[in-house]
């Protein structure tokens, strides 16, 4: 959540939840919300594409958007100056070419023409010059703020021109502008304070209407400057119960259904009606720690928590074992050892006791550790795996489990012990952690511990393109990130995607966006 995310997610988004909500939601109702016959979209443009998926979005403002179904949604309905494909290359979006000056502290980019909001007003480049403005403005509040810090100034020397200038050469800089938190915004929205209100994109969805807690319509932006989607009418669905959306697309009652359940996905089997895909993502389950807090403001204290829990086990147990044990980087192109940096073997209780007496608690104590419920479905198994693996060592955690909105606010405002989450990951390390963990990094606060030294090697590894001195410094990130142990790395997992037999088009991405709808028939 995309809280906070990855991202997206594309780039990199935040997305963390928990338990299924046990709420049961009957297929009844689904069915006669949407018919097999009214859903199934067609060429000629006049029924409905239905998405659905257990959680709901949670504001309108793509720049504050670290809810995953935010950002999912908004994803479609705005553009960035430049988006990633499923592979992770650079690709041109609002911006068809730029060029770096061989400094690395200027950005130039040409913007594509004839492109209009979705309100029928021009697109021009004061609207990217007041959108940088907004994130970078600390009264905003913006998601990806740290991400893009390094620029110092914005000009607009014409409609169709953005010089970008930097204190300072950032290697992530064009994957910061790839992402959902990162899109541009109408400057006459900005200006009149709508922002936020009702969405206003140049992406190949228009905002039409949100009922919360059940659905978001968008249709389809006949002007979209990347062709028309064939999609006229595109529905989220809000079906809490990851069972009832199986039924549904069993009864073609959805064209995607999105799972997040591997017990589900395994039930699926083999269909006439949809096809079960899955891929792997970039995010990772983690357990937070708050480091400004009590005992786990001990380096050594959080050293045995990270020491008591088998990652396996965890994966095992809350995924049926579709993942990958995983350290704190994802990203594809810097692969590294999960475990160095660690002074034990995880899992490994009776050193993590003698850690534990080492520092002054030999009999344990409890954590307050927040779940969130509706977003994802194995936290609640993670939690309780958890929960029996470190009671081992005296350490109980006490489970706490929240609603999408009250899990975001608690988590933003570091108001826990621990939390249980699902966070985005990215094809760049800097965006992975720069927001997190350096100096007046956008979510520095939840992230639960200050640490110059993370700080220096984030700072380091952004300021070069080098590729052997990234490689190096972000090596030595992720060691000393599992020194320092401010959370509990365990695995990466799958997604699950139910696609209607008469779907085609439908790509699924690492990053979990949806921007293959797009070309979606």
């Amino acid at each position: 959540m995309t809280p906070p995310t990855p991202p997206g997610r594309g780039g990199v988004r935040f997305r963390t939840g928990a338990l299924a909500l046990t709420a049961t939601v009957t297929v009844a109702a689904g069915l006669a919300a949407c018919s097999p016959s009214g859903s199934q979209n067609s060429s000629s443009g006049g029924s409905t594409f239905v998405v659905a998926r257990t959680g709901d979005i949670d504001k309108l403002d793509p720049h504050l958007a670290t809810a995953f179904q935010t950002q999912q949604t908004l994803g479609l309905v705005y553009s960035t100056l430049v988006k990633t494909s499923a592979a992770g290359q650079i690709q041109p979006d609002l911006a068809t070419k730029w060029t770096t000056s061989s400094d690395g502290k200027t950005v130039d980019f040409t913007l594509r023409s004839g492109v209009t909001w979705q309100d029928g007003s021009p697109f021009t480049s004061k609207d990217v010059k007041a959108s940088i403005e907004r994130i970078l403005d600390q009264k905003t509040g913006a998601v990806s703020r740290s991400n893009l810090v390094a620029i110092k100034k914005v000009d607009a020397p014409d409609d169709t021109s953005v010089v970008l200038h930097l204190s300072q050469p950032s290697a992530s800089l064009l994957y910061s502008l790839t992402t959902v938190n990162s899109s541009i915004e109408s400057a006459k929205d900005i200006s009149a304070g709508t922002v936020g209100k009702k969405p206003n994109g140049t992406g190949a969805f228009a905002w039409s209407a949100w009922n919360p807690g059940q659905q978001v319509v968008l249709t389809g932006n006949a002007k979209y400057f990347g062709g028309a989607p064939k999609i006229k009418k595109l529905e989220f669905r809000v079906i809490p119960d990851e069972s009832s959306i199986l039924s549904g697309m069993k009864a073609s009652a959805f064209q995607l259904g999105l799972i997040s359940d591997p017990g589900v996905a395994r039930q699926a089997g083999k269909s006439d009606t949809y096809s079960l895909v899955k891929q792997p993502a970039l995010a990772y389950h983690v357990l937070m720690l708050n480091g400004r807090k009590g005992p786990l403001k001990n380096q050594q204290v959080r050293q045995a928590i990270s020491c008591a829990i088998d990652r396996n086990q965890v994966m095992q147990t809350a995924a049926y074992g579709d993942g990958t044990v995983t350290g704190p980087i994802t990203s594809p192109a810097f692969a590294y050892s999960p475990t160095d940096g660690l002074p034990c073997t995880p899992g490994d209780t009776a050193k993590a006791k003698s850690m534990l007496a080492a520092a002054g608690y030999a009999q344990g104590f409890s954590l307050t550790t927040i779940v969130e419920t509706g977003e994802y479905a194995t936290a609640g198994a993670e939690a309780q795996n958890l929960q029996s693996q470190l009671a081992k060592i005296g350490v109980k955690l006490t489970l706490k489990q929240l609603s999408t909105g009250p899990y975001v606010s608690a988590w933003l405002d570091a108001d826990y012990d621990a939390a249980v989450a699902l966070n985005g990951g990215s094809y760049d390390p800097f965006l992975m952690y720069g927001r997190y963990f350096t100096s007046g990094g956008s979510l520095a606060k939840p992230a639960g511990l200050n640490s110059s030294t993370l700080a220096d090697l984030l700072t380091q590894g952004n300021a070069t393109s080098d590729d052997g001195k990234r490689q190096g410094t972000f090596r030595n990130l992720q060691k000393e990130l599992l020194t320092e142990s401010p959370w509990v790395w365990t695995f990466r997992s799958d997604d699950y995607y139910l696609v209607g037999s008469n779907v085609h088009g439908f790509t699924p991405r690492p990053d979990e966006l949806l921007s293959s709808l797009t070309a979606t028939s």
